[in-house]
């Protein structure tokens, strides 16, 4: 008998037909994973059976139980557990907090304003951040931890509920390959030991592929396909519509393959222009953490520099230091020859340096083109007075075809892969000079990674400088001039894109990588 059993899902808003008819089951221990192209109605399934939406039509059972339209409280109380696209934390609390405060509303406990909660069950939670590998960093506050921290910590906190089915968007968002496989098998592991089932989505091919029992793929609100790993890697209609002919073609279902992240041969920037970026002994710290630890380098009109290495390095805090969005930095930062380094981040934005976040921090309640609106700066020109090409909604459209279709819809009603193409194109109605791309090509489907690389180029070809931080190799050595690799807040290693990718060594050691 399964023990999640959904029947004929339909939800819709306005015109948009988001689930048309999807009907799943899962049985305990089992292990799902629901994939597709972004806008196929992944997120939307996840929040009808979270509780987050309430269907237009269909069932959802669950251990027998009639469970369809309960509020997300409800169905915790009755062993289902959660993780978001976007992890949710109290990111003023410590790790150590977030699992007691979990646990806390798992045992249903009451605790007056006046009494303590910071001894309330310790030892179990910390075991919990141990079985997810956060031991070291219980007590650390959430804003001060890397985001693949974050979301191991969030698998923490729905193992705290006792879940019998664990749902879990994009578990994998933000982590460095060996890491994205290691929490998955963690995930698998627990399952079959204790009986859960669990249910996720997933872009890295490679966690799909290799962690999943079975694999149902969406497209349009509708079931593509259903079946074993194997199956549905050799499926001609999943190969066009999600994962892309060079991915079938190696074999590898990794979210590093496909068509289009082809390494290219791309026009160098001369190496007289003057740099339109200069950074020179950056430190940075969250509170009394020492983040950054004297990291220098320079980019110029034209090129990009990526920033890699493991999870939790230094390369998101590089971006916001030199966005500046962290209260206390040292170092000298140059842009455009003016010292930016003690500007706040409103007027070093108005210069001209871009910054898309990670976290795409897109208006949910606003449109696509009010979004767009809310960016918009004049048009600039550069330090010699020439003028860029000011964007516009027609060129940003061009740039991203996939926005155009959708000029109407709310922000909130937007897939992860349309977010990250708004979060962009809103940057770049600020008419930068320079872009900080934080994480571009995650938790998006392969072929919108493809053409996320194809924007960067043409960013590239325009003129524009790009700091790109990246864990996905292939997009890096697809997209960047140059490698700068961080370790421990600390710069351990730089070389052309092409070098490193060619460094097998250098890839497994800073890396992670083979």
């Amino acid at each position: 008998m399964s023990l999640l059993e959904v029947r004929h899902l339909r939800k819709s808003f306005g015109g948009v037909h988001a689930v048309q008819g999807v009907s799943l089951d899962l049985a305990a221990g089992e292990v799902l994973a629901l994939i597709g192209p972004n806008g196929a109605g992944k997120t939307t399934t996840f929040q009808m059976l979270g509780g987050q939406l309430r269907p237009d039509a269909g069932r959802v059972r669950l251990g027998g139980r009639d469970v369809t339209g309960l509020a997300p409280r409800q169905l915790a109380r009755l062993g289902v557990g959660r993780t978001f696209q976007i992890a949710e934390t109290f990111t003023s609390f410590t790790a150590l907090a977030n699992v007691q405060m979990a646990l806390l509303a798992h045992d249903a406990r009451h605790w007056r304003f006046w009494r303590r909660a910071d001894g309330y069950r310790m030892p179990d939670a910390r075991a919990l951040l141990a079985q997810v590998g956060m031991a070291e960093q219980a007590d650390r506050p959430c804003s001060e931890l890397a985001y693949g921290d974050v979301k191991r910590l969030e698998l923490a906190l729905a193992l705290a509920g006792e879940p019998r089915l664990l749902l879990m968007d994009e578990p994998t968002a933000g982590m460095a390959p060996a890491e994205r496989v290691a929490l998955m098998q963690l995930a698998r592991t627990l399952a079959k030991e204790r009986g859960i089932a669990v249910l996720f989505t997933e872009h890295s091919m490679d966690v799909v592929f290799g962690q999943a029992d079975r694999i149902a793929v969406m497209v349009r609100g509708e079931l593509l396909a259903e079946g074993a790993p194997e199956a549905i890697r050799e499926d001609a209609r999943v190969q066009a519509a999600y994962l892309g002919v060079q991915s079938h073609q190696n074999g590898s279902g990794s979210r590093l393959s496909g068509k289009g992240l082809e390494p290219k041969t791309l026009e160098k920037p001369p190496s007289e222009a003057k740099p339109l970026l200069t950074v020179r002994e950056l430190h940075a710290w969250y509170g009394a953490a020492h983040i950054l630890h004297g990291v220098s380098f320079d980019v110029r009109p034209g090129e990009v520099v990526a920033l890699m290495g493991r999870n939790g390095a230094g390369k998101s805090t590089t971006l916001k230091s030199l966005a500046g969005l962290l209260a206390r930095t040292e170092g000298e930062l140059r842009f455009m020859g003016q010292d930016v380094a003690r500007w706040p981040a409103h007027r070093i934005a108005r210069a001209g340096l871009g910054y898309v976040p990670e976290e795409r921090r897109i208006f949910g309640d606003l449109t696509v083109l009010q979004n767009l609106e809310t960016g918009r700066q004049p048009p600039r020109a550069w330090p010699d007075g020439t003028p860029l090409a000011a964007w516009t909604i027609e060129r940003l459209f061009a740039l991203f075809p996939n926005l155009r279709e959708m000029p109407d819809r709310l922000g909130a009603r937007m897939s992860g892969g349309e977010q990250q193409m708004l979060t962009v194109a809103r940057t770049l109605m600020g008419q930068p000079c320079l872009l900080l791309l934080d994480e571009p090509s995650e938790g998006v489907a392969p072929v919108i990674v493809q053409q996320m690389a194809q924007a960067v180029r043409a960013l590239k070809a325009g003129g524009l400088g790009i700091v790109l931080s990246e864990q996905n190799l292939a997009f890096a050595e697809a997209v960047a001039d140059r490698a700068v690799v961080i370790e421990q807040g600390r710069i351990v290693h730089e070389a052309t894109m092409a070098e490193l990718a060619a460094d097998t060594q250098a890839r497994r050691r800073y890396l992670g990588v083979t």
